[in-house]
């Protein structure tokens, strides 16, 4: 299994690869079927399969018939939302909404919002909304008002947010048997801590990467199909490839820092990066992809290697959550 070691390794190699140096990763036919009314029992079938992905990627990949059909749906949603002026989503910019609550960095974030680490202080091109599972319940009270005033994203949202969390939510027991041959051990995923980002980038210049280099701050990140071409992920051996995920029903499942941290290092976090793919004067994308978090309110907890015991931190997972938030340039209001 990935080991610290080798994570120490990933930079050398990193500074090696030339941007063109991209293999494309066919996965349609070569990865385990997941379906929809079957998910825990199938990703358990393909346990030892998800454990070798681990192991050569950094990442995850299963292919859910019926998936594209789904998101596509959510994204059209989204196209028609930030293009409609009355009501619009500004009308719920992250701002208005508490944040870091049980919920999490919930609402909408306009263009330039996030700046990502590695990008010397250069915002993505890009607009996001939030979809927590606490607000499709409305918590805090009157944060589901976005879903309400845009019910048909709303509802097929949540579809596919319900999809991704038992997708993510099955491979993390089979994760925890890695760690500690256990089974009663799980990541404590939390429907209501995990946000559904859906992002749109738009540009109109020669601006090439879309998001530089990064890894996601949760647990496990399910990344449903997106629009067009991009997506590049960096393996275990140092090699950036692009999944071939576009106009198919496969679905990736990223390694969060979260985890590094929770795994002491056994398993790096899923680095990847988003390029436009082709010179279209105005080149527009469109993508899903669901953060699964533990309550921001429980401690934090870390599994030593060689350990099955869990050791328990004083810090929660919601200060774990802020200082990553805030590193992307984006304040967050402190929530009740």
């Amino acid at each position: 299994m990935y080991n610290t070691a080798l994570t120490k390794l990933i930079p050398k190699l990193r500074a090696k690869v030339r941007m063109s140096e991209v293999e494309m990763l066919q996965l349609v036919g070569s990865v385990p079927v997941v379906e929809v009314n079957s998910i825990e029992a199938d990703v358990e079938r393909a346990s030892s399969t998800f454990s070798r992905q681990l192991d050569e990627w950094g990442f995850m990949a299963l292919e859910i018939p019926g998936i594209r059909a789904m998101n596509a749906e959510v994204m059209e949603n989204f196209r028609v939302a930030c293009q409609s002026a009355t009501p619009s989503l500004m009308d719920y910019v992250y701002t208005r909404v508490p944040q870091m609550a049980v919920g999490g960095n919930h609402g909408f974030f306009p263009m330039f919002s996030e700046i990502p680490r590695l990008a010397q202080g250069v915002a993505d091109p890009k607009e996001f909304l939030h979809i927590s599972g606490a607000i499709i319940e409305d918590l805090p009270p009157g944060s589901g008002a976005v879903l309400e005033a845009f019910s048909d994203l709303g509802h097929n949202a949540e579809s596919l947010f319900d999809v991704g969390f038992n997708v993510a939510s099955s491979i993390g027991r089979v994760i925890c048997q890695i760690m500690t041959d256990e089974s009663s051990v799980n990541l404590g995923l939390s429907r209501y801590s995990s946000i559904l980002r859906l992002v749109h980038y738009i540009v109109s210049d020669q601006r090439d990467v879309l998001a530089h280099e990064h890894s996601g701050i949760q647990m496990l990140g399910v990344q449903f199909p997106p629009s067009d071409r991009g997506l590049q992920y960096i393996l275990n051996d140092g090699r950036w490839a692009e999944p071939e995920i576009p106009n198919t029903d496969i679905v990736l499942c990223n390694i969060g820092r979260m985890l590094t941290k929770a795994s002491a290092g056994r398993f790096r976090p899923s680095t990847h990066r988003v390029h436009r793919s082709s010179g279209e004067v105005t080149y527009e994308r469109w993508s899903n992809v669901l953060f699964c978090h533990p309550d921001h309110r429980s401690q934090q907890w870390i599994i030593e290697e060689g350990s099955r015991s869990i050791t328990v931190l004083d810090s929660l997972w919601g200060e774990f959550v802020g200082d990553m938030v805030r590193g992307l340039g984006i304040e967050a209001e402190a929530g009740d």
